[in-house]
């Protein structure tokens, strides 16, 4: 009878190590996976911003933009704009520039200021430490083409005084 009980004592014993283990097994199992560490964000230099704008301008049907600084101020403010202008035909352009602003908020840019002055509508954007200055110009005198230019500026960036009117918005 001792053996009977030492027996069943075991058995019992063996039944809770071993049901034991398995719930841990089952427990790891089902556990998630760990998650990988968050990537790191590239960096939004000047080219990934420009790049960005052309795309969005390029996507919502304006024609190829200059983004060039050519015959502007030298100076280190070049270093932190990203000009974009071009002259879209006058039917087209004030919807391509709403498609464009509406492509850079479905590309994460906020919209913090939206207005419009006479013939000139304006919108600014931000992202990542940027702003675009976005307008689009509905003016008498441009015969059968409006301009539109969107100007990305860094956060921080010193621009000329000569230039400040043209690249921010003033309000």
């Amino acid at each position: 009878m001792r053996t009977t009980r030492a027996a069943a004592l075991a058995a019992i014993v063996s039944a809770a190590l071993i049901g034991t283990a398995g719930c841990g097994l089952v427990d790891q199992d089902t556990r998630s996976a760990p998650k990988p560490p968050p990537t790191p964000t590239t960096p939004f230099t000047k080219e990934a911003v420009a790049n960005e704008v052309g795309a969005a301008a390029d996507a919502s049907g304006l024609p190829p933009g200059d983004d060039s600084t050519a015959g502007m101020p030298e100076g280190e403010w070049q270093s932190c704009v990203a000009p974009w202008m071009a002259d879209a035909p006058e039917a087209d352009a004030a919807d391509a520039f709403a498609a464009t602003v509406k492509t850079l908020r479905k590309r994460g840019w906020k919209l913090t200021t939206s207005r419009a002055e006479q013939d000139v509508t304006f919108r600014t954007l931000t992202k990542r430490g940027w702003k675009v200055y976005a307008r689009h110009y509905a003016m008498d005198g441009f015969g059968a083409e409006q301009p539109v230019s969107l100007t990305a500026v860094k956060d921080g960036c010193e621009l000329p005084e000569e230039i400040k009117g043209d690249f921010q918005d003033t309000l």
